[in-house]
């Protein structure tokens, strides 16, 4: 016969559980396929899976542990169904007593009747004694050989088989253990499948709400610069878009509608947060110092290409222009004044180190609002100091005597020379 099962068990729950599946555990060890429904089935359930392993069985197997046929007075109840339906579908019917505590059928009241034909069936047929101690496995075989053989025919054991109850509890220990674990693993990965579909939508909520963040970030600055004709490039990232907006905000017009000036010197929080990199919230407004004219030159070229702008350092022409406030030509000494104190960071006031240029030191400006072309660094300039190849550097530094940080002040710094004491600072120019 080509069925799922070969035997059914039906048992009371209360007091035939643990029988009912040592019973299951013995018998599939020996090769029969056993249907228990010991994890889903309940009192007062009866499921059309239950009716349809019961009509799948060749063997119908009913555990009589004590007092389990008490509640069969019920038209409800569930082993009464199943025994009903298995004398129905004509199975063959093994009653198990086991350790010989069955304690009969009950009797009828005035309103609840014991089906006659469960008295008659189970009544009539023999009954096998399961021992369920030291012979446990010699009552299972027995009862094989005489109740299940003629049936089912003969099967192939498995190479672990139980013989006493004691190695059967064992087994069954284990297999509870290996099943628990497996719902664990099952358990723990449903939940990670859901871990992973909540995660993967929260990135792609994130992603699309940061591309919406990004995207207006990238039109309204866009808008806000368009006079300098800024073209962001698309793969900016948020931070990079902000620190250019911070950058453009603070350049100042010196040839009007041509050219800007950067209104402070380049600082190494712009240097490395437009390249990407971490900067220390105590260095960010600090000069970038000790690069060289190369290394100035490829990041100025770079930042043109993320924001479609003409950067560049200032020709010396343009940063003398600057300092001496533009069209209106200061004639100052000192970038902005004539007291070197109020504009400039120099070796009479700046202890041997340079100062944050953010305008935020109290130091004053020239008229055309550009803080430290004086002292703190010397700053880069375009421009050839003569026929050696160095270029110029102008504005004296924080170790300068106050004489070498006037407008005036100029000096050579060789090509691939670095210094901590020489910075720069950008122009944008718009033809």
């Amino acid at each position: 016969m080509n069925t799922t099962y070969d035997i059914f068990i039906s048992y009371r729950r209360d007091g035939g559980a643990q029988y009912a599946r040592i019973l299951q555990l013995m018998l599939q060890q020996r090769g029969y396929r056993v249907f228990l429904d010991y994890d889903e089935l309940t009192d007062g359930i009866f499921g059309e899976h239950i009716k349809a392993a019961i009509k799948d069985a060749p063997v119908f197997m009913l555990v009589l542990s004590e007092k389990s046929m008490l509640r069969c007075l019920n038209e409800d109840d569930w082993v009464r169904q199943e025994i009903l339906l298995a004398i129905q579908e004509k199975k063959h019917l093994v009653p198990v007593n086991p350790d010989n505590k069955f304690d009969g059928f009950p009797e009828d009241t005035a309103d609840k009747t014991l089906p006659k034909e469960i008295r008659e069936q189970i009544g009539s047929h023999q009954h096998s004694e399961i021992g369920f101690g030291q012979t446990l496995g010699v009552t299972i075989d027995l009862m094989i050989k005489n109740r299940l053989v003629p049936t089912l025919g003969e099967r192939t054991s498995g190479e672990h088989v139980d013989v006493d109850y004691a190695s059967a509890e064992e087994s069954l220990r284990r297999q509870d253990a290996h099943n628990r674990f497996m719902k664990q693993l099952g358990f723990g990965g449903v939940l990670a499948v859901i871990l992973i579909v909540l995660g993967s939508c929260l990135w792609f909520w994130k992603h699309q709400t940061s591309m919406e963040e990004h995207n207006t970030l990238r039109t309204e600055l866009e808008s806000k610069y368009a006079h300098l004709n800024l073209q962001l490039l698309p793969d900016l990232s948020i931070p990079q878009m902000c620190l250019i907006d911070t950058m453009l905000t603070n350049m100042t017009s010196v040839y009007p509608d041509s050219i800007w000036m950067s209104q402070f010197e380049f600082t190494r929080g712009l240097w490395l947060g437009l390249k990407g990199e971490p900067c220390a919230e105590e260095e960010k407004d600090m000069p970038m110092t000790t690069v060289s004219y190369g290394e100035i030159y490829m990041f100025l070229s770079d930042l043109g290409d993320m924001t479609n702008l003409n950067i560049e350092l200032p020709s010396a022409e343009v940063w003398a222009f600057a300092a001496h406030g533009g069209s209106d030509g200061e004639t100052t000494l000192y970038v902005g004044d004539n007291e070197v104190d109020k504009v400039a960071w120099y070796k009479g006031n700046s202890n041997g180190i340079a100062h944050p240029s953010n305008g935020q030191q109290g130091l004053d400006p020239n008229g055309l609002d550009l803080y430290d072309m004086s002292g703190n660094v010397w700053e880069l300039c375009n421009t050839a100091f003569d026929d050696s190849g160095a270029f110029t550097i102008c504005g004296g530094c924080y170790d300068s005597p106050a004489e070498e940080v006037t407008v005036a002040s100029r000096k050579a710094f060789d090509t691939d020379a670095k210094d901590s004491t020489v910075g720069f600072r950008i122009i944008i120019r718009r033809e």
